[in-house]
């Protein structure tokens, strides 16, 4: 397993391994709904990154672990990225509000009760790894070489239980918040548990 610098041309891997693996079919059957959701949450997070960990498995992409530290100047920056992040801002205005703000409502309400009583330096914003590489620990190994870098830092990241959110209790980390929520897909109400993790390093 090698790091290095995260390749361009794996961004559509990236999209399609966060269609599976975040379970966003849950949310809408529609392959365009979820090719355009999945690539504005990309990049929505890539923006946000300070650090940016990217494994490989010989040629091949196996993982990316994104970082958003406070005071750190961000890693990735693109006009072209922060516009059709704007444009899918206002597109999800009509029809998707529901969805997104119920999410984001959820997390921002942990979030203001755990800082009242904890100082935060940064989250962890993004973590996927390539589901077809199995065996090698690519999750584990990814979340390590960050780990590197944070001694003396409060991390968070938000997760859910539609998530494999089993691998933050395994790896340290301490459930601080749980809320559930109701997302819908079409007319059915899907439950959802929404989940604030946090370790100090």
């Amino acid at each position: 397993m090698e790091f290095k610098s995260l390749r361009r041309r794996d961004f559509g891997k990236i999209q399609q391994f966060a269609i599976t693996g975040m379970h966003l079919f849950n949310y809408t059957s529609n392959r365009i709904e979820l090719f355009f959701y999945a690539k504005y949450f990309w990049y929505l997070e890539l923006l946000r990154a300070t650090r940016i960990y990217a494994a490989y498995d010989g040629d091949e992409f196996a993982g990316v672990l994104l970082l958003d530290i406070a005071g750190e100047e961000k890693a990735y920056k693109t006009k072209w990225a922060s516009i059709f992040v704007k444009v899918m801002e206002w597109v999800m205005q009509w029809g998707y509000a529901d969805m997104s703000d119920q999410y984001s409502n959820a997390n921002t309400t942990m979030l203001a009760k755990y800082k009242k009583d904890h100082g935060v330096d940064g989250e962890l914003n993004f973590f996927l790894v390539n589901g077809a590489i199995v065996g090698k620990g690519v999750g584990s190994k990814l979340l390590s070489e960050a780990e590197k870098d944070l001694q003396g830092k409060r991390i968070y990241l938000y997760t859910d239980d539609g998530s494999t959110f089993q691998f933050y209790d395994k790896r340290g980390f301490t459930r601080v918040g749980e809320k559930q929520i109701s997302m819908l897909n079409g007319t059915d109400s899907v439950p959802l548990t929404t989940m604030l993790y946090a370790k100090e390093y």
